[in-house]
């Protein structure tokens, strides 16, 4: 609706995962490195953390962005009250197999067999498993238990757990120190500094065409950081709702006293 006002391409401030919006902060370029490192040296299991819209889903496609061709994902992103196995049908449905499976063990056989075709294809396989915190400690046991699929030298499947920073605390617990020992790289995204503002909003505003002087005031900065604490979704979200009114009310750029 504002966009043209503005002289945008696009809307620049929309809420879905679009990695060309991603701004590499500190945190996430070194949380990029650590997934691109993890998933092409086939390191098993990786985990990514940080409270909710910091951008790990963003950050994530990102990397799925950069990794060779040659590797296979699987997203799981519905983890609600999934049993172990449920957790197995999505995961087999996700890799597209197929055949008469009633039991763990027929999901685990046929996946097995699955990734071992895949590594004599020189293909590497990974799953992604989000929103990992809302999974009971049965089901995460499972999750480990399919970093088994291994042959003598490497893993069959690259394993990523994203989740809020519930999913330490229940790592964390005595019963689930197995998984905790497996997971090879982790990185938990932080929220942005004050001084990454300017340069988050004039990033989203470039890839939408625009430039941050045509848009704001010099002066904004300080109002969004108080707002969102630095969470980028947050960030997001009030710029798209006082872009909206100050196309209404015929303001360009958008003083501070209207953020």
């Amino acid at each position: 609706m504002y966009e043209a006002f503005f002289g945008l391409e696009e809307q620049p401030f929309s809420l879905t995962p679009d990695p060309r919006f991603l701004w590499l902060s500190d945190t996430h370029k070194e949380g990029l490195a650590t997934l691109v490192y993890g998933i092409t040296r086939h390191k098993g299991f990786l985990l990514l953390t940080g409270e909710v819209g910091t951008g790990k889903t963003t950050l994530l496609r990102a990397a799925l962005d950069q990794i060779p061709p040659d590797t296979d994902t699987a997203l799981v992103l519905n983890t609600i009250d999934l049993s172990p196995l449920d957790l197995l049908k999505l995961i087999a449905a996700e890799f597209g197999l197929e055949g008469s499976m009633q039991t763990k063990a027929d999901y685990l056989i046929a996946l097995n067999r699955m990734l071992l075709d895949r590594l004599r294809a020189r293909r590497n396989t990974v799953l992604i498993i989000d929103e990992a915190q809302n999974l009971d400690a049965a089901t995460l046991e499972e999750v480990r238990l399919l970093s088994n699929l291994e042959t003598d030298t490497e893993k069959l499947m690259q394993i990523v757990l994203t989740g809020q920073p519930e999913l330490l605390r229940k790592l964390a617990h005595p019963s689930l120190r197995q998984l905790r020992q497996r997971i090879a790289i982790e990185h938990h995204v932080e929220p942005l500094r004050d001084s990454d503002i300017h340069d988050y909003l004039a990033h989203r505003l470039a890839v939408a065409g625009g430039r941050f002087e045509d848009v704001f005031e010099p002066g904004v900065e300080p109002a969004f950081y108080r707002f969102s604490a630095g969470c980028p979704r947050l960030i997001s979200l009030l710029a798209d709702r006082v872009l909206l009114a100050a196309y209404s009310k015929g303001i360009r750029p958008v003083p501070p006293d209207l953020v």
